[in-house]
């Protein structure tokens, strides 16, 4: 088994590991404030207090169930409308697919951040506002490439004896279509994982991820940059959880296509 996927699984295992351990048990209440204004590392407070005199580590476990809700939300949300689109491009006629691909691009160019302020005008500010925002930009992604595959193999030899055998497109869908597309549907949405805890974290560091009292790693490093001179561990710590998140996702994608790779030889 490639390094890449085992080392992939092992960073983004951690997060889950503390996200999941979150659900059950936290150091302190997230709305204690009792630890005093930035107390360093140790002590009662393993790695400090943040200005409000709340627990860092408790906040750094809450931020990393958010963030894996929000990409795991994301993906899910993206790639069940990507894949629905792609699949509708790929079978469309030639003007119906090339205003559906006219369509697509101009949704990639939409920058996300104006669609989640979009969003959240028309909504509150919360997780599912940035999940569905950070979805919506995602599902133009995962449409495109699935509108290429589609036609890749919609263009094979296999697919024109099974329709002359008398399979229904359904059939030819389910049979021979999603099986060919899914191992590299897989590896991009793994890529795309990454990129939405990235996007959630900036939404939350300009204010528009889920409000106070939810602790999002974006969030802390906004609150935490006008003390990172005196009480570094505030902004040091969520931005090395981000990356090893983020950097997991991308080397379990990696992994993801190696094995594709060694599948398809």
């Amino acid at each position: 088994m490639r390094k890449s996927f085992l080392t992939g699984c092992v960073l983004v295992g951690l997060v889950v590991v503390v996200a999941a351990v979150s659900l059950v048990w936290l150091p302190y209440d997230p709305a204690d404030t009792s630890g005093g204004r930035l107390a360093p590392p140790g002590g009662d407070h393993l790695l400090g207090t943040d200005k409000l005199g709340r627990d860092l580590l408790t906040q750094l476990m809450i931020g990393a169930r958010i963030a894996l809700a929000a990409g795991a939300g994301s993906v899910l949300l993206g790639g069940l409308l990507g894949v629905a689109a792609g699949l509708a491009a790929g079978f469309a006629t030639r003007w119906l697919d090339d205003a559906l691909a006219a369509v697509l691009d101009a949704l990639i160019a939409f920058p996300t951040l104006l669609l989640a302020m979009l969003v959240v005008a028309v909504r509150e500010a919360s997780l599912g506002s940035a999940i569905l925002a950070i979805g919506l930009a995602m599902s133009a992604v995962v449409a495109r490439l699935t509108r290429v595959l589609v036609k890749r193999v919609l263009s094979q030899d296999y697919i024109t004896a099974a329709r002359t055998s008398g399979s229904s497109w359904p059939r030819v869908i389910a049979e021979h279509v999603l099986p060919n597309i899914w191992p590299t549907l897989l590896v991009n949405l793994a890529l795309q994982l990454g990129l939405a805890v990235l996007a959630e974290a900036s939404l939350s560091y300009l204010g528009l991820g889920p409000p106070p009292p939810n602790a999002s790693w974006g969030r802390l490093l906004q609150e935490a940059q006008a003390t990172v001179l005196t009480a570094p561990v505030g902004a040091i710590a969520p931005g090395v959880l981000l990356v090893v998140l983020v950097i997991g996702a991308n080397l379990l994608a990696d992994g993801l296509r190696d094995l594709g790779g060694g599948r398809s030889r």
